[in-house]
């Protein structure tokens, strides 16, 4: 099935239009965020397509990344409805701490991480125990009858956990005052148009290693105690005994 008029296309627009809508009130990201989470190519833009019933719809894919682009460019442009702009810049938009990072925006763990810890681990899927779907927190017993709590993600989801960082990290500047001469205070937030995000995204990527993001940002938000491991695809985060 294709889209081949007018009509179709000013169809399909607004559906896709409201399926971004649900999705951006679900997660509570902005729209500038959208293009992050829902890559063009990515694993979780085919899954959004396939969940609303779009993938034998040619043009679909198109249309989406057209909205997502459009999106991007009212937000940082400043075309953007007032009543919209005070919603994007609530609290429940905004990413409070590092920790949170690790949640927004991620989708429940899957049956496809319970399959690569039971390779990791060496052990049978019937000794892995969902602690917390939502934080991809599992408990594993492996045949020494120990317990191991393990928190994994894919690298889609650590895409993902990045940029929260990036925002957060962000809207932290943006709350600094700063001094220009003694006694003469200015707050970033009101200046925000002079900071330009994607040229604070790329040197923040620039300056972050992998190590710091997985051992130092992920691993202390999640407790001292959770150490880093890699495995196939996927991140993993041990909780020593």
């Amino acid at each position: 099935m294709g889209i081949n008029s007018r009509e179709d296309a000013n169809k399909y627009y607004q559906i896709i239009n409201d399926l971004l809508d649900d999705y951006t009130d679900k997660h509570k990201i902005r729209p500038s965020n959208l293009k992050k989470y829902l890559k063009p190519g990515s694993d979780r833009f085919n899954k959004f397509i396939a969940k609303n019933g779009l993938k034998d719809i040619n043009g679909s894919e198109l249309i989406l990344k057209d909205i997502l682009d459009d999106r991007y460019n009212m937000e940082k442009d400043g075309v953007i409805k007032f009543e919209s702009f005070k919603l994007f810049e609530s609290d429940e938009f905004k990413t409070h701490s590092l920790k949170q990072c690790l949640y927004k925006g991620i989708d429940k763990s899957t049956t496809q991480m319970e399959k690569v810890l039971a390779d990791h681990f060496d052990t049978s899927l019937s000794h892995i125990d969902v602690i917390n779907s939502d934080k991809h927190s599992f408990k594993i017993e492996n045949w020494n009858g120990e317990n191991i709590e393990v928190v994994i993600y894919s690298q889609e989801d650590i895409d993902i956990i990045i940029e929260n960082i990036i925002s957060y990290l962000y809207d932290e500047l943006c709350e600094k005052e700063i001094d220009i001469i003694p006694n003469v205070k200015i707050k970033l937030k009101d200046f925000k148009n002079l900071i330009d995000i994607d040229s604070f995204s790329k040197n923040i990527k620039d300056n972050l290693s992998d190590e710091f993001i997985f051992n130092d940002l992920i691993g202390n938000s999640l407790g001292d105690s959770f150490k880093y491991e890699k495995s196939q695809k996927f991140h993993l985060w041990v909780k020593t005994q």
